[in-house]
């Protein structure tokens, strides 16, 4: 897998931040978290199961991990629509897809 540039939203800066990403699923990126958003106590779980919009999805130990993470939930949705559209869908079994994490993963969820 080829790392290209992503645009990670987070609610602590003004601005995006920019990461290198991959893509293991058509529409999800894995990434480590840039120091400038990590907290000051430590992180555990420094690679992150993103959105292509930037939203970040779940927070990994380490990146296999975050790529499997990526392919328990590929099924889960069409992760290239825009995440309003997902969000906004009631077919999405939004459940299912933390179930699917909680229990095939060792990921922690993030909420957006």
């Amino acid at each position: 897998m080829n790392a290209s540039t992503h645009e990670v939203k987070a609610t602590r800066t003004a601005t995006p931040v920019l990461v290198l990403a991959i893509e293991p699923v058509p529409g999800l990126r894995v990434y480590e978290e840039p120091e400038e958003l990590r907290h000051p106590d430590g992180n555990t779980h420094p690679w992150r199961l993103g959105h292509h919009s930037g939203l970040a999805m779940a927070a990994f130990a380490s990146q296999e991990d975050a790529i499997n993470g990526a392919h328990q939930v590929a099924d889960c949705a069409d992760w290239t629509r825009p995440a309003t559209e997902l969000r906004a869908d009631p077919g999405f079994d939004l459940t299912g897809y933390y179930d699917r994490l909680m229990e095939k993963t060792s990921g922690l969820l993030i909420a957006n």
